[in-house]
C-alpha cells in the first residue's frame, strides 16, 4: 500500500463523511497499491475503511496475487461454486458506518448490486472526484516516468513526419511509428489521418494513399511503465496550398503562445481562452470544435481538462496536453499538441518533436 497517497484518501473521505472506501481493479487501485490487475466477471474489492485496517475480496486463487500486489493481509475469499456474496458479508465486519465511496466512472453494477445485498441500507458516494484531484499532481516518480514517455513519443513522432511523403498509405506510416515504439521498450497506439480524413478530429488509420499537398496529423499515445504521452503533430505530404498554410500558422501560433503563457493559479478555462482567443482572431474560431486539452498520467484522459468550464486553478505538479486544432471539412485539418507541467513559475513543455 502506497501509504503516504493512502493517507491523503482517507482524510478527504472522512471530511466527505464516507465510513469505508471501496475500489475495483483499474487504475486507482493502482495508484494507491501497486497492484495491476483487470476486471473479470470474478468479482475483486479493495476496502479501505477511513478508521481500521484495509481488507479484500477475491476469488480464492487470486488471494495471494491479492495480497501481495496491496500488501494486505485480510483477504476473504470465495470459490467459484459458491460465489462472493458470502466473501463480501464476511468483510462487512470489517467496515464501521454504512456511507461507502466508491468509484462511479469505475464500478460495475455487478458490484454495486452485491454490496447493496450484503449491506442493508448501504449508501454509496462518489470517490472518484477525490482520487482524480490526488492523481492529478504529479509527484517525482511519475514525473521522472512521464518524462521518458515523452522521449519515447518524439522519436516515433519524428519517425511518422520523415515518412510522410505522396504515395505512402496512412497504414504504412502507422506500421513505421509502433515499430519504432516497440523498439524503445514500450507500448503504444496511434492514429494517421492525411487529406479530406485529417479532418475529421477522431479520424481512425485507414488504406488511404497520401496525395501531393495533403495535410497529414500523426497522433500517438505511448504507455512505458504504466505513464503515458501523447502527442499529435501536422505535416504536409509535399507543398500545401495558401490556405492550409495559413490554418497551420494559426494552430502553431496559439499553440506556442498557450505553452509559453500557461502559469501555476491560471484555470482550466483561461489555459483554452489563450488558444480559442488566438485561433479565432484568425478567423478559424468555429472550426476550432473541441476542447484545448486534457490531463494525462495514468489515463491518457483525466483530470485536470483544459476547457472553458474548468474554473478550479491549477497547481504546480499538474500534467497536461495543450493541443489546439482546426478542421476543414472535405479538405484537411491541424492539430498540435504537447504534453505539459506546471512547474512553481510556469510550465515545462515535455514533448519536443518539431513542430514546423
Amino acid at each position: 500500500m502506497k501509504s503516504d497517497r493512502i493517507e491523503r484518501l482517507k482524510r478527504r473521505a472522512r471530511a466527505e463523511g464516507i465510513d469505508c472506501i471501496l475500489l475495483v481493479p483499474g487504475v486507482n487501485l493502482y495508484y494507491l497499491t501497486g497492484l495491476q490487475m483487470s476486471l473479470s466477471e470474478r468479482i475483486t474489492l479493495v476496502g479501505i475503511p477511513v478508521r481500521g485496517k484495509p481488507f479484500a475480496v477475491a476469488p480464492s486463487f487470486e488471494a495471494e496475487r491479492v495480497s501481495r500486489g496491496t500488501g494486505i493481509e485480510t483477504v476473504f475469499t470465495y470459490a467459484d461454486e459458491r460465489g462472493p456474496l458470502s466473501a463480501v458479508l464476511q468483510a462487512k465486519l470489517r467496515t464501521r458506518g454504512k456511507i461507502f465511496g466508491v468509484e462511479y466512472r469505475y464500478m460495475r453494477l455487478l458490484e454495486l448490486d452485491l454490496v447493496r445485498k450484503a449491506v442493508k441500507g448501504v449508501d454509496t458516494k462518489d470517490i472518484g472526484t477525490i482520487l482524480a484531484q490526488l492523481r492529478s499532481v504529479k509527484d517525482r516518480a511519475e514525473l521522472k516516468l512521464m518524462v521518458h514517455a515523452a522521449g519515447i513519443v518524439d522519436k516515433a513522432v519524428e519517425a511518422g513526419i520523415r515518412a510522410v511523403r505522396p504515395g505512402i498509405s496512412e497504414q504504412k506510416v502507422a506500421d513505421m511509428v509502433l515499430a519504432t515504439i516497440r523498439r524503445q521498450g514500450a507500448s503504444g497506439e496511434l492514429s494517421v489521418a492525411s487529406g479530406p480524413n485529417s479532418a475529421i478530429p477522431h479520424a481512425q488509420t485507414t488504406d488511404r494513399v497520401m496525395r501531393s499537398g495533403d495535410a497529414v496529423w500523426i497522433d500517438i499515445v505511448v504507455q512505458y511503465e504504466n505513464y503515458v504521452a501523447d502527442i499529435t503533430r501536422t505535416c504536409f505530404a509535399g507543398k500545401p496550398d495558401r490556405e492550409m498554410l495559413k490554418v497551420f500558422n494559426a494552430v502553431y501560433k496559439a499553440q506556442q503562445h498557450a505553452r509559453t503563457k500557461a502559469r501555476p493559479g491560471m484555470t482550466g478555462a483561461q489555459i483554452d481562452a489563450l488558444c480559442r482567443d488566438h485561433i479565432t482572431q484568425a478567423g478559424y474560431g468555429r472550426l476550432f470544435t473541441h476542447r484545448t486539452g486534457h490531463g494525462i498520467g495514468l489515463e491518457v484522459h483525466e483530470e485536470p481538462y483544459i476547457v472553458k468550464s474548468n474554473k478550479t486553478k491549477l497547481k504546480p505538479g499538474m500534467t497536461f496536453t495543450i493541443e489546439p486544432g482546426v478542421y476543414l471539412q472535405g479538405k484537411g485539418g491541424v492539430r498540435i499538441e504537447d504534453d505539459m507541467v506546471l512547474t512553481d513559475t510556469g510550465a515545462r513543455t515535455l514533448t519536443d518533436a518539431r513542430r514546423r
